[in-house]
């Protein structure tokens, strides 16, 4: 159902004053934006109309609304726009980042600080790994009607093996095939970008497979990224989604902060980015329960087109997105930066 431009235009003044108030809107609030130009009652009618087709709660009696998940989704898509960071911003990351790391291994940690400390959200930072995560070969071999051995080969020499389940009349020949065009995905790469060539050839390729189809492609990187030694997982801010009034109730604050201690979890979050450069999930777009009304920005950075980490922003729905998504940008720009040669680290 398509919306009208007037509904749209409250829409977006409600969320705009739902992410600085974090109280419901109600009409008589958004008939004094000066953009508006429409009686209360008119806008009452507007917002009933809006709550009925999922974009607005009503969380109380009140007259008071506060956008959905469908809401801020719509925001997103629509609306948003990446804005610009102060003076004061921009030299507080250089400043940070420049004074507080020595090396590689360091970025991870004081990246986590940062991203927390300008957000005031909670942030989660995961390194990718250079060499010894490189992939030479992907092997399935068949073991029975039913049961075949799964078999990553790295460029180290070390080599992982998983049981999966194939259909009862995949030869070994088929295998041996499928083997070798998987292995031109992966070969050099590692298993993160591994995982982004496989789906990307699965999308473009996969015809050549039919007999496999999509289900056996999930497989292997299901298996993958099943297997894949765990990173480095820093944590910045966990205790700052309690200064936010709607998250202050004990039951919510204990099972966010269980999460957080869950390092295979906050991983599981950033894995879930599947590469891409930036991703947002809002609320029940999120697979784990703790999350669901939460929202997770995710970003993913390389350094001379080599993968050096994924950076993770977890708060409220009602985060300022446009400024989030500038603070990740300018963040991934200075750490560039600061690892190419020449003039652009003081620029």
């Amino acid at each position: 159902m398509s919306i009208s431009e007037r509904k749209l235009k409250i829409l977006k003044a409600i969320v705009d004053d739902y992410i600085t108030t974090g109280t419901p809107v109600g009409s008589r609030t958004i008939s004094k934006r000066e953009d508006i130009n429409l009686s209360p009652a008119t806008i009452r009618n507007e917002m009933a109309d809006l709550e009925e087709e999922g974009y607005l709660e009503q969380p109380h009696t009140s007259s008071g609304r506060r956008p959905s998940d469908k809401a801020f989704r719509l925001y997103v898509d629509t609306f948003m726009r990446v804005s610009q960071l102060t003076d004061e911003e921009l030299k507080f990351v250089k400043g940070y980042l420049n004074r507080k790391y020595s090396e590689m291994n360091d970025i991870v940690d004081v990246t986590a600080e940062v991203l927390s400390d300008l957000t005031k959200l909670t942030s989660v930072v995961i390194e990718s790994k250079s060499e010894e995560d490189e992939l030479k070969r992907i092997q399935i071999v068949k073991l029975s009607d039913r049961k075949a051995v799964l078999v990553l080969i790295f460029a180290s020499g070390s080599v992982r093996d998983v049981m999966i389940d194939v259909p009862k009349d995949i030869n070994e020949e088929y295998l041996e095939n499928l083997s070798g065009w998987l292995s031109r995905f992966v070969e050099n790469r590692n298993l993160e970008d591994a995982l982004t060539q496989i789906r990307s050839g699965a999308e473009n390729d996969l015809r050549l497979h039919q007999r496999f189809g999509e289900e056996i492609i999930n497989l292997v990187l299901e298996n993958i990224r099943k297997n894949a030694p765990r990173k480095n997982v820093a944590l910045g801010g966990a205790r700052n989604i309690l200064n936010y009034p709607e998250y202050q109730d004990v039951e919510s604050a204990k099972n966010f902060l269980t999460l957080l201690d869950k390092k295979d979890a906050l991983y599981d979050i950033l894995s879930d980015s599947n590469g891409l450069e930036f991703q947002i999930r809002i609320g029940n777009e999120n697979k784990q329960e703790q999350l669901k009304h939460m929202s997770v920005i995710t970003a993913s950075y390389r350094i001379n087109s080599r993968s050096i980490g994924t950076f993770g922003l977890i708060g409220p729905t009602r985060m300022d997105y446009g400024r989030v998504l500038s603070i990740l940008q300018f963040i991934g720009q200075t750490i560039n930066g600061m690892f190419d040669d020449g003039d652009d680290k003081d620029k």
